[in-house]
């Protein structure tokens, strides 16, 4: 039994360990030092923005624009007379508020109104800035604002004729517009009119009479009973206008080419009809394939009418003609008699091109790629027969109508082989084209990887042993086997075996089972595989081994095992003397 004065006497012992001990004195700071740390304060934000502002009731597009500047932004608010109007995130910038929003919160109810605004700016530090304004509404006092037209005089016929009025009110409620006249009847009329909840008014004026004038009024007026009016003269005048035309260049192109029209603009007040004519300067219709061809083809349209007021395009189609010279004529005629015409030469000169070939080009390619093909593309106009040769020998012929060729040149033997294409037209004009197309002997050997020796329990003394590998070749394979054995490869007296892989159902995945083998023994395995091209490319994977292991569970060593059972007891040992010498009686 341990005394009381003993244990007092332990108990000192440690708590003097306890400080004067290595780990007490390596962590004491008494004698340490401090500097003091210094603390940047970053400054407040900044804020500045307008100190007063003032306009009339219903006007829109004011703003309030605050400048404001702070290292670490985050929102702001503004009130008005101490009531929210707009908060947002606050990056540092410009601060931009919309008194439009004034109208949409009905901040307004009397005239005039004087509205304390407050822009507050905040950072993450909770400091801010704020700036205040004095917004003033004033009543509406001003009348209806029209920009004066300019007076406007057309032509009898002519349409697109409008007034525009550009009138400038914040607070709009009606209008009419109404017109005099010098007619005989009806020389005053009401065009329209009623609520106005625009600015802008805009009045067409086409269908007048010719000889007379026109004062058209606008009335506008205001919420208040303010209003505004203003005048514009209109005059219209007879037609005394031809027709207007474009004048196209001549035209000129080779017999049996297509796509070639004549564009004329036309343009009248009160248009009437047109006439489209040919005059033959000369024509040849024994030339070429002339069964297809004609002379041209005259057009009358007796109602021209049109409803763009910029005019109208008339087309004129001159493919397909015979040989010669023509020359077509554009004739407009409007109600009033008045007359335009244009002219355009046409010639249609004799076929004295060869067909132009265009090809993609000679092409070589490595045995067993594919997507290779060639492309004669053939301009000409009038085609007649093709013929198409591969090594001299014909693959195809026949009638040509213009069409372009394509083949497909894939799965050739190695060798070079020449394509020769040749197109004739109507006149027995020909070109041709040679394409050599290079096939290479195949240059890569087979690709063999992911080689994976895998071992199965078979008896407590031995495994399976099955080899696995992903191969694979572009021309496919001829052979592919794998040798094993046991013992030194480079040794004169060692022997293996040799057997096929078989495929899997996993495409390019071949496995061999070796057979099985005891604990510890080494396999020596490698893997060759030969392709099927014309130069049979050999891969050969080189010896490779594994070592047959126990595929049991292995428990601890024995020794192990008596080492941790002697600490057990020696730790019991231990603990009873410790018991029952502190034993209390």
């Amino acid at each position: 039994m341990v005394s009381l004065g003993r244990r007092n006497i332990a108990l000192v012992i440690l708590l003097v360990w306890l400080v004067w001990s290595p780990y007490a004195l390596t962590t004491s700071n008494v004698e340490q030092t401090y500097s003091p740390v210094k603390i940047i304060e970053l400054a407040a934000p900044t804020i500045t923005g307008p100190s007063f502002l003032e306009f009339e009731n219903g006007t829109v597009g004011h703003t309030l624009i605050y400048q404001t500047s702070d290292t670490d932004p985050k929102n702001y608010t503004v009130t008005v007379d101490g009531v929210l109007f707009d908060s947002s995130f606050w990056s540092g910038g410009e601060i931009t508020v919309f008194l439009v929003q004034l109208y949409l919160g009905d901040w307004i109810d009397t005239l005039p109104q004087d509205l304390d605004f407050n822009c507050t700016v905040y950072n993450n530090q909770e400091e801010s800035a704020s700036a205040t304004t004095l917004v003033r509404v004033l009543p509406d006092t001003t009348a209806p604002i029209i920009a004066q037209p300019e007076n406007i005089t057309y032509e009898e016929g002519s349409f697109g004729n409008e007034i525009l009025w550009n009138v400038t009110e914040a607070n709009p409620d009606f209008y009419n517009v109404t017109r005099e006249s010098n007619e005989p009847s009806n020389n005053f009329t009401v065009i329209e009119g009623g609520d106005w909840g625009h600015t802008n008014i805009t009045i067409n004026i086409d269908g007048l009479n010719a000889s007379r004038w026109y004062l058209y009024t606008l009335f506008v007026r205001d919420l208040f009973g303010r209003n505004a009016t203003n005048h514009v003269n209109v005059t219209v005048v007879a037609d005394s206008t031809d027709p207007t035309i474009t004048f196209p260049v001549d035209i000129e192109y080779e017999f049996g080419a297509e796509g070639y029209e004549i564009l004329w603009h036309a343009y009248d007040s009160n248009p009437k009809n047109y006439t489209i004519t040919a005059f033959i300067q000369f024509n040849d219709t024994t030339y070429g394939d002339f069964s297809q061809f004609h002379s041209f083809i005259e057009v009358e349209d007796t109602d021209w009418t049109f409803t763009d007021p910029s005019g109208q395009d008339i087309i004129s189609v001159v493919d397909g003609l015979f040989l010669g010279n023509y020359t077509i004529t554009l004739t407009l005629f409007d109600d009033y008699g008045r007359m335009t015409n244009d002219s355009v030469n046409v010639t249609v000169y004799e076929d004295i091109r060869a067909p132009i070939i265009t090809t993609s080009g000679d092409l070589s390619y490595e045995e067993g790629y594919t997507g290779y093909i060639i492309n004669w593309t053939v301009e000409e106009n009038n085609p007649l027969i093709f013929n198409f040769t591969l090594d001299g020998e014909d693959i195809d012929n026949g009638i040509w109508n213009g069409e372009n060729y394509t083949i497909d040149v894939d799965n050739f033997a190695v060798g070079v082989y020449v394509y020769n294409i040749s197109y004739t037209d109507f006149f027995n004009q020909t070109d041709f084209s040679l394409i050599e197309v290079e096939v290479t002997a195949d240059a890569h050997v087979p690709v063999v990887s992911g080689v994976t020796a895998i071992q199965t329990f078979s008896s407590d003394t031995s495994n399976n042993l099955t080899i696995q590998s992903y191969v694979w070749d572009l021309n496919n394979l001829s052979n592919l086997e794998i040798r094993w054995g046991i013992g030194d490869p480079d040794g004169a007296d060692f022997t293996f075996e040799t057997s096929g892989m078989d495929q899997t159902e996993i495409a390019n995945i071949f496995v061999s089972h070796l057979g099985n083998y005891q604990y510890g023994v080494r396999v020596w395995y490698k893997i060759i595989a030969q392709d099927n091209s014309s130069v049979q490319l050999v891969y050969d994977s080189g010896w490779l081994n594994v070592q047959i292991s126990s595929q049991s569970y292995v428990g601890a060593p024995a020794p192990l095992y008596a080492v941790v059972a002697i600490l057990g007891i020696l730790s019991l040992l231990v603990i009873l003397v410790i018991y029952f010498r502190t034993k209390t009686r």
